[in-house]
């Protein structure tokens, strides 16, 4: 289907500070006849406040007083909620994604303004993005505060006190002001509600601060970071300093040093990254750009292309004293006004661009309990008199008189009334979950409940039975049938052996999937089989004479089985499956080293493509793994070794070399044998 289109005198893209305050001057210099032709394209239809967010997680503050509509703050602007999708500058085009009852909107423009900000990025911690908390948005902010608040709820049960510890156990990432205001919040919150859960003590509840840098609040000064420190610490604030997070898991993070701290629950403030779009940008139009964010005159213009202006933490601003803008709210709310106003003076021809010239007032930062650290044109201030001077300054730099008097009000009532620790928590469908482990955790314990059915997608899961390995998992394969489609129980342990990822089926998800499909049942059930125990494996044994089971492989095996190779041609495979039709067939390299199996029903597929002519050959296809087995190892080994996989046939090699091959048939043919030479 055809994008519709659309087309805009200017498009300012991304709808935090830098892009509202363009929007707003863009406004109020063109006049709202003009500025119709102009628009606004944001992920959401509102502009959050972030500096206020650790009170939100913290129950300070109503998630709705922190956010206001963007269509109401810049009314006479053309508003568009979607997700960009590319950015087309040669030809002034943007692709917009409106949703998914929508086709796709193509915006045409005259004038870019690029104010999207910047992303997260955790992928560089293994475990992080799987395990982590944000505090991005105000959605971030309030999974924080209800998944805090159920923690107490559930641990408020809990008669072992290791477990109500454990589960009352946060860490937060990052040493920053959005790390060090929501460690304070979280201690104020935890430190005001535990007296109306009557099993929660003061010593039952831990937060920890992971930081990397050898003081926190790195762009104030050193004894204003201290201070911070000392007050938080006195508060019960547990720090790291100077060390890394490696690694995250479900209950464990692992910093660089090899500490393992116990935790439920990871809130990480660090990740930034550049834009995704604006990075390929940059090098669609060779754009130089420091760390992701463009490099701008100090008009924020891009040099060099006519029609394209940059802001706020997506764009390297020059200032005054040499470097570039930081990426903070009172910048991006001082370069989104005058890039408005200087894109309607150049619309209207009443001037030129002017530059950005301002310098920075200050910066505050709330630890928490009514206490808080500034640095407000070169002086210092801590304590509750910087407390006040941070609610007073974002006080008023809170858009709209509206939540100015709702925010006054909250703080006002809050200094009276408890917190508030109703558990509001939004229910979202989520199918599927990411799992990550590291080395030596365990995913479940034998005797446990089971309730998800897991598909690995890279390392290694060990399948226990006491100190017996019953299978290794390996990626692409999946577990939790048995236990799913039996007493809902886990008979084993798995373990992880080396840093594995899973994705997690739910039970409600997996019996829905169940009770549809007749074909993924029976593969299941069969599957289901390759988890015996080992009582189940010697009953089956047990049907085995004993004359057969310590039988050799070499004795019973099918020597010089039928043999294909990958530069085998399709003229000569289908000669070569006359000669014996089988279900499967060994692939071998030219040393005749076993690589795996063919399958006939794979070979026929192949051949029917258009593209496979009869001189063709079968490198194209698809090497299925098959267990491997020795000629010394008796019928006895094999049998388990092929109820373990899953098989029902194993390549015999000796030196990698394929010498022979054995089946489930095979057996049963020497079972009668055996028979008739009885009677």
């Amino acid at each position: 289907m055809k994008a519709a289109q659309s087309h805009l005198e200017v498009a300012i893209l991304g709808g935090g500070f830098t892009g509202v305050y363009c929007a707003k001057a863009l406004v109020k210099s063109l006049g709202k006849k003009r500025a119709a032709n102009c628009g606004l394209i944001a992920d959401e239809n509102y502009l959050v406040f972030q500096p206020m967010l650790p009170e939100v997680a913290g129950a300070a503050l109503n998630p709705g007083f922190v956010v206001n509509p963007i269509r109401t703050m810049a009314r006479g602007l053309q508003v568009y909620r979607g997700t960009i999708t590319t950015i087309d500058f040669k030809n002034k085009r943007l692709t917009l994604d409106a949703g998914s009852f929508s086709q796709n909107i193509e915006v045409t423009y005259d004038h870019l303004v690029l104010a999207m900000g910047a992303t997260i990025d955790l992928s560089r911690v293994p475990g992080m993005p799987e395990h982590a908390y944000l505090m991005q948005n105000v959605g971030d902010a309030m999974k924080l505060r209800a998944t805090a608040l159920s923690r107490f709820e559930e641990a408020n049960l809990q008669a072992d006190p290791q477990l109500r510890k454990r589960m009352l156990s946060f860490a937060v990432v990052g040493g920053g002001y959005s790390g060090v205001e929501t460690a304070g919040q979280l201690l104020d919150l935890f430190a005001s509600i535990h007296k109306f859960y009557t099993n929660i003590g003061p010593d039952d509840f831990r937060v920890c601060l992971i930081h990397s840098r050898d003081h926190l609040l790195p762009t104030l000064s050193k004894s204003l970071g201290k201070y911070a420190e000392k007050k938080l610490v006195q508060r019960g604030l547990e720090l790291f300093m100077e060390k890394r997070v490696k690694a995250v898991t479900a209950n464990y993070v692992y910093l660089d040093d090899g500490t393992q701290i116990e935790t439920s629950l990871v809130i990480s403030t660090v990740g930034n990254a550049p834009h995704p779009l604006v990075l390929q940008l940059c090098r669609d139009l060779d754009i130089p750009h420091d760390k992701g964010r463009i490099i701008t005159l100090d008009t924020m213009a891009v040099a060099g292309h006519e029609g394209l202006w940059a802001a706020g933490d997506c764009a390297a601003v020059p200032i005054v004293e040499g470097g570039f803008c930081p990426p903070t709210a009172q910048f991006a709310m001082r370069q989104g006004d005058l890039l408005g106003e200087n894109i309607g003076d150049l619309l209207k021809g009443t001037g030129e661009p002017l530059a950005f010239t301002f310098r920075g007032l200050g910066e505050l930062a709330s630890i928490g309990h009514r206490t808080a650290v500034a640095n407000i044109l070169g002086l210092h201030f801590s304590g509750f008199i910087a407390w006040w001077m941070w609610r007073s300054v974002y006080l008023m730099k809170l858009p709209g008189l509206d939540r100015k008097l709702r925010v006054m009000l909250e703080w006002t009532l809050d200094l009276f009334f408890p917190k508030d620790i109703n558990l509001i928590n939004p229910r979202f469908s989520q199918s599927l979950k990411d799992v990550y482990l590291e080395p030596g955790n365990i995913l479940f314990n034998a005797g446990e409940p089971s309730f998800s059915f897991y598909v690995l997608k890279d390392g290694q899961i060990d399948i226990m039975d006491g100190d017996t390995l019953i299978k290794s998992i390996r990626p692409g394969e999946f577990f939790g049938e048995r236990a799913l489609l039996g007493d809902k129980q886990w008979r084993y342990t798995a373990i992880a052996q080396t840093p594995s990822r899973l994705i997690s089926l739910g039970l409600q998800e997996f019996q829905a999937v169940m009770t549809s499909s007749e074909p993924f049942r029976h593969l299941l059930a069969h599957t289901s089989q390759t988890y015996q125990t080992t009582e189940d494996l010697n009953t089956l044994k047990r049907a085995v004479p004993r004359p057969l089971l310590i039988a050799p492989m070499e004795s019973v095996m099918k020597t010089d089985p039928l043999h294909m190779t990958p530069d085998l041609t399709v003229r000569d495979a289908l000669t070569l499956m006359k000669q014996g039709r089988h279900s499967f067939y060994p692939v071998c390299n030219e040393e005749k080293q076993a690589l795996g199996v063919f399958r006939r029903d794979d070979i026929y597929e192949y051949i029917l493509k258009k593209e496979v002519t009869k001189d063709s050959t079968l490198g194209g296809l698809q090497v299925i793994y098959m267990p491997q087995v020795h000629p010394d190892q008796s019928v006895e080994q094999v049998i388990e070794i092929m109820v373990r996989k899953g098989s029902n046939k194993v390549l015999v090699t000796e030196n990698k070399r394929l010498v022979g091959i054995f089946s489930i048939m095979d057996i049963l043919d020497q079972m009668e044998f055996l028979d008739q030479q009885s009677n």
